[in-house]
């Protein structure tokens, strides 16, 4: 997680040497996304380097948002994997604020990659696929429906020999299908509210209709096109623009969005079946997504990266 230094510090963080729940002490604000605030803290007995999250002041003092909050952390917990940040703990500030502690990530998002570097070849992005839906089958297989799989939600860090080692995270908007005795849930949101990022949503999601795991592989499909090509398949600065083009229009050509780059036709079948319109026609889970994925265009070699290779050969 890297330190906007050009951040202003809102007016209710916390500075450094705050001690919370009496063992944590904060060393430095790394983030504020408006809902919540990422600290870089410290242990204070075992000396391990910790990554907090705080509700801001104003909104916990709203019950819908504090559930919100709570969800996320509950859902999080409930999904335990290499490929998803871990959840440690979990407390309240003095003033009433509730705050989870995670794993300190050191790396960058996706979404800082692909600006930075553009499309990133099959051989490079097959393996990050792989993971992000290696973190999502046990999300699923735990009742856990992401929302919200975006670059931006998705951290690189150097792990086991490689640099594209993933942690998916921000399980903020999630949708938790049981509860923790293996009955439904109550729905947390209004029919007819819509969450998520209208840039990565499914067709259904546009719409506020009832979703499943298959939501989230249309939003890797998404990933996938924008990894390859350097642009998601729907562009545009208005989100009822966005959300109209997931809902009726046809996914541009791979070919025609990035003419200059080679990418085969066994890949686009695969990116085009998650991109289905129909939950139906899509991938029925993310481990056959993951199986399709293991093929390699003709010229495309598999990644010399022996760190994660026994983990991709794992789908394969």
């Amino acid at each position: 997680m890297k330190h906007d230094k050009s951040m202003t510090a809102p007016l209710d963080a916390f500075p450094a040497g705050t001690r919370l729940a009496r063992r944590y002490v904060v060393r430095e604000l790394l983030g504020d996304g408006g809902m919540a605030q990422i600290y870089r803290a410290e242990h204070e007995t075992i000396g391990r380097p910790v990554a907090i999250k705080v509700l801001g002041a104003r909104l916990a003092r709203r019950p819908v948002v504090m559930v919100r909050f709570l969800q996320e952390a509950r859902a999080a917990s409930k999904v335990r994997h290499e490929n998803v940040v871990e959840i440690t703990d979990f407390g309240e500030t003095e003033d009433g604020r509730p705050f989870m502690v995670m794993e300190l990530l050191e790396g960058e998002d996706l979404g800082t990659t692909l600006r930075r570097e553009g499309p990133l070849p099959w051989a490079r992005a097959k393996p990050i696929l792989v993971q992000v839906l290696a973190a999502l089958e046990v999300a699923h297989a735990h009742g856990v429906i992401h929302r919200d799989i975006k670059p931006e939600n998705i951290f690189r860090v150097s792990r086991m020999g490689s640099d594209d080692f993933i942690k998916v995270f921000d399980f903020g908007i999630a949708k938790i299908l049981v509860d923790d005795e293996g009955g439904p849930t109550r729905p947390l949101t209004v029919d007819g509210v819509v969450l998520g990022t209208p840039a990565y949503m499914s067709p259904e999601q546009c719409l506020s209709r009832p979703i499943d795991a298959r939501t989230d592989l249309y939003a890797v499909g998404v990933l996938a096109y924008e990894m390859l090509t350097g642009r998601p398949p729907f562009v545009g600065q208005a989100s009822a623009s966005l959300m109209f083009q997931h809902i009726y229009n046809p996914i541009p050509a791979m070919a025609q969005a990035a003419p200059e780059i080679r990418i085969g036709a066994e890949v686009e079948a695969i990116v085009g079946k998650a991109l289905a319109k129909l939950p139906e026609d899509r991938f029925a889970s993310a481990r056959q997504m993951a199986d399709a994925l293991g093929i390699d265009p003709p010229g495309e070699p598999e990644p010399r990266r022996p760190g994660l290779r026994n983990l991709f050969r794992r789908w394969r």
